[in-house]
């Protein structure tokens, strides 16, 4: 079979789906048990974080006017429970979603929706002893902790950012074979056009001396004295592609009506799927019906942050897609999928 198209087969079979784009936690935080002594504490840095997760930034401002306001952060809590995973104990939180949007509206607080991009992470290494592989979310590499790590610090930075980072080659024996550059290169694209909704970083970490290491990312070259010193520098870009993509776009001059025709409803369930998927838009508020008729019904919102907002989170949603935006009637048209 040509490689290229085993590689397809692989990632259509172990991959995130397009449905991964939604990060239906976002209202849900664990926190470790070493990280707090007694409940409301935990409570505290559950919300902490859900709020890091809510802007799409760790701008200590947010916290510190939150802060400000003398509110008791565990009233906002839904429920919570002492969970065991792999191993180790968490503290589940569960927060109000009504009651905390509420919140950040109210403090003219940006905050962005459960629709977000993805971030897909192409990391090819060679240790100049075994064959040239790439790293997997689903392998345990024995002889290489820091790599082990690296994924880990992956999915703990997913968790407290709110979005998904995706590791897409799942079969490490497969990619062992995609050491030639022309492959490599094909194989890229074709990631490319089933990633199409995602960003793609690409790493490429080569030991290039008995004592050091290079990272290629970018087009730049970066040496290291110890893989985790490349790992934590990885991890430190990766951070800024986070805080690039979740960055809320705020115009006041765009700010106010805004009509919605949807299309393509074909029944009643369909009609209240497409409240919903409209409500995962924090960028739209104050959504209601205006108009119906047999084939479009016609809503009326208000534009919280930006007309380019709304786009953004459209970009990434799994059930909406954007067939036309009227600027000077300030419309969108949107198809229900």
């Amino acid at each position: 079979m040509n490689v290229l198209k085993l590689a397809l087969i692989i990632l259509l079979t172990f991959s995130i789906d397009t449905s991964g784009r939604i990060f239906d936690d976002l209202f849900t935080v664990k926190i470790p048990q070493n990280e707090y002594s007694i409940t409301n504490d935990g409570l505290i840095l559950a919300f902490n974080q859900m709020s890091a997760r809510l802007t799409g930034t760790k701008d200590t401002s947010v916290l510190k006017s939150l802060n400000a306001l003398g509110i008791n952060k565990s009233s906002f809590v839904e429920s919570y429970k002492v969970i065991q995973e792999e191993g180790l104990s968490f503290l589940e939180v569960i927060f109000n979603k009504g009651l905390t949007i509420k919140l950040f509206r109210e403090q003219n607080i940006p905050i962005f929706g459960i629709n977000r991009p993805e971030i897909t992470i192409l990391a090819k290494v060679d240790d100049g002893k075994n064959n040239i592989f790439y790293i997997s979310g689903g392998v345990n590499y024995d002889e290489q902790a820091e790599i082990n790590s690296f994924v880990n610090s992956l999915k703990m930075l997913s968790q407290q950012r709110g979005l998904h980072i995706d590791l897409p080659l799942s079969d490490i024996k497969f990619s062992e074979q995609l050491n030639n550059e022309t492959l490599f290169s094909s194989f890229q694209d074709s990631i490319k056009d089933l990633y199409s909704y995602s960003f793609i970083r690409e790493l490429e970490i080569f030991r290039d001396s008995v004592s050091t290491w290079t990272l290629k990312a970018s087009s730049n070259h970066y040496r290291f004295n110890t893989l985790k010193q490349l790992f934590d520098f990885a991890l430190s870009a990766i951070e800024k592609d986070i805080d690039s993509l979740l960055f809320i776009d705020r115009s006041p001059e765009s700010q106010g009506q805004i009509i919605i025709n949807a299309v393509n409803l074909q029944s009643f369930e369909d009609f209240k799927n497409f409240e919903a998927a409209i409500e995962e838009i924090f960028a739209i508020s104050n959504l209601r019906l205006s108009k119906a008729s047999k084939d479009k019904f016609i809503f009326k919102g208000n534009i919280e942050y930006s007309i380019n907002q709304i786009k953004k989170e459209l970009s990434s949603h799994s059930y909406l897609q954007l067939l036309n935006f009227d600027e000077n009637q300030r419309s969108l048209t949107l198809k229900f999928k």
